[in-house]
């Protein structure tokens, strides 16, 4: 008897899915440190940076992002639909998300909206902030809001986004943060507000610019081992534990640095790079120590030589790999 396979795969759905990535993939890679992220581990905003490529999203999580975003603008919809409540989501003079920068424009980040009138304290502004979540992790945040407050739930449910909220707040002179969490589609909703802390913005504040304008100094892992709960998805993993390659490019080499007004500058050649050529880079690319499991040995006109656990390794560039 003959035994029938059925691949259950739809292979116009995985056509479908296979021209998101590629589109996806296309698009000019962000060039600044986020200040949505800054709150993750160090090292991998390091490395984020920095340009260490990473397997590129697959769809599935490009989807995720999506729907999150869709959620985001249904959510801000529904609240404008209540009385007395000032939502503003847009730059009055340019007309597009509120942006805000520092460090040259390197450290940046994008807030869903400031609002006024909230019942709980209308007469305070705050920055606002939709967050979409899976049902699990939505459960979660009203558990946690009722054992610890409201006031201490953003800090105990997310670390990265209570970082995220108050940046958004020192760099927009607020002192409130008012985070709205929905399940996926904007079913349900909860949220909670957040107070100003100085000293934790300013904590995250000189991370920022410790990775942006001292490259040489590699940040600390979260974690010594691979297994850790926060490394085991890390898209970072097997540079961080398992001294995978590094990319060449021109976020990579020793002769990059950030320059004024948002631009990436070659030391080598003098000039500033523009996003597609810091992805290509050139043939006088030399790593940064911080990507080589090696100590420098040697630094010649055109070469760095690194003694590594296999034995002494000379960079030449491309040319020799």
């Amino acid at each position: 008897m003959i035994k029938l396979v059925v691949d259950d795969e739809d292979p116009t759905l995985a056509e479908a899915d296979k021209r998101l990535e590629l589109r996806e993939a296309e698009k000019p890679k962000r060039s600044y440190a986020g200040i949505s992220g800054i709150g993750d581990c160090e090292r991998k905003n390091y490395y984020r940076f920095y340009g260490v490529q990473s397997a590129p999203f697959n769809a599935k999580t490009l989807k995720n992002f999506r729907d999150g975003h869709r959620t985001e603008e249904l959510v801000i919809e529904d609240l404008r639909g209540v009385d007395g409540l000032t939502i503003v989501d847009r730059d009055p003079d340019s007309g597009k998300q509120i942006e805000v920068s520092d460090f040259e424009g390197h450290f940046q980040g994008h807030l869903d909206f400031e609002v006024l009138g909230i019942k709980q304290a209308p007469k305070t502004w705050h920055v606002g902030e939709v967050k979409c979540a899976s049902q699990k992790k939505f459960d979660k945040f009203k558990k946690i809001k009722q054992k610890f407050g409201e006031k201490q739930t953003l800090f105990n449910w997310n670390m990265t986004y209570y970082v995220q909220a108050q940046l958004y707040m020192a760099y927009r002179g607020h002192k409130r943060h008012w985070t709205v969490v929905a399940s996926a589609g904007g079913r349900d909703w909860a949220s909670c507000r957040t107070d100003y802390d100085r000293k934790q913005a300013e904590y995250y504040i000189n991370r920022a610019e410790r990775i942006i304008f001292k490259p040489s100094i590699l940040p600390d892992r979260i974690a010594e081992s691979p297994d850790y709960y926060i490394c085991r998805w890390c898209e970072f993993k097997d540079v961080c534990h398992n001294q995978a390659p590094v990319v060449r490019h021109c976020r990579t080499c020793v002769w990059g640095e950030a320059g004024d007004k948002r631009s990436w500058d070659c030391l080598k050649h003098n000039r500033p790079m523009t996003i597609a050529e810091q992805a290509v880079g050139c043939p006088d690319q030399r790593y940064r120590p911080t990507f080589v499991d090696g100590q420098v040995t040697k630094i010649g006109d055109d070469f760095i030589e690194y003694e590594t656990s296999n034995g002494p390794w000379i960079d030449r560039g491309g040319h020799d790999e």
